[in-house]
This record gives structure tokens, sequence and C-alpha cells, in this order.
């Protein structure tokens, strides 16, 4: 390896851990959770609450929604996959939960990032 490569895998490597950091800075402020079930709204919440678990009941199948003081994951389904449980939580507005067997779609939305800044976010920046 040439000096130059290993500058190189090091720049990289610093900017791989800066992005990180700046991406999972926690949750946002006046952000919501948003439930739509075949593409219609079906309720929405506060994120920063801590509530007692959502039943989502539609044809397509059965969800159980946890929201928790600034996350929100799905803690049950009966679809086949598991992929929408195995998602895990989500606390920023960039992330959604999918569970397509049941046209489920958790999203979070929010006009404000955890500094209180509005509008750009680091991938714009």
């Amino acid at each position: 390896m040439k000096k130059t490569d290993i500058v190189l895998i090091v720049i990289i490597l610093a900017l791989s851990v800066s992005l990180y950091f700046i991406l999972n800075r926690g949750p946002a402020e006046e952000s919501h959770v948003n439930i739509f079930v075949n593409g219609e709204p079906v309720r929405s919440e506060g994120l920063a609450e801590t509530i007692d678990p959502i039943l989502i009941e539609s044809p397509y199948g059965s969800n159980i929604i946890k929201i928790d003081s600034g996350s929100v994951q799905v803690a049950w389904s009966d679809c086949s996959s598991q992929v929408c449980v195995r998602t895990g939580k989500i606390s920023r507005p960039v992330e959604v939960i999918v569970c397509l067997p049941h046209r489920l779609l958790i999203a979070i939305t929010g006009n404000r990032d955890a500094k209180g800044q509005e509008g750009v976010d680091a991938v714009t920046w």
C-alpha cells in the first residue's frame, strides 16, 4: 500500500464516523408519528409522548405499534415476513416502517431537528 492509499482510507473513515454522528442526533422536536393503512391516514400522535400500545386492525391484518418517548416501533404483527417488527425503533423524520402485507406505513414528520433548526438537514447541507 502506498502512503496516499492510507491517507485516503483514513479520510473516508473520518467522514463516515462524522456522518454517522450527524445523522444520529436523537428525536426531532415537534415531531409526529403518522400511521397510514392502504395510503389512508389512520392516526397521528406526538412522538415525544409515551402512550399505550396502538392496535391497528384492517382487512389486511393486525399490528401493535408502540410510541415511547421519542421513538416508535411495531411491537407485534401477524404478517408472515415480520420485516416491520425487525425494523426496530425509529426516531427521525427521515425514517419509516413499512409492513407490505398489511399495507401499513409509519412515518415521522416534523419541522425541526434535534438542534431546533428548520429546513436544512445534514443530507441537504
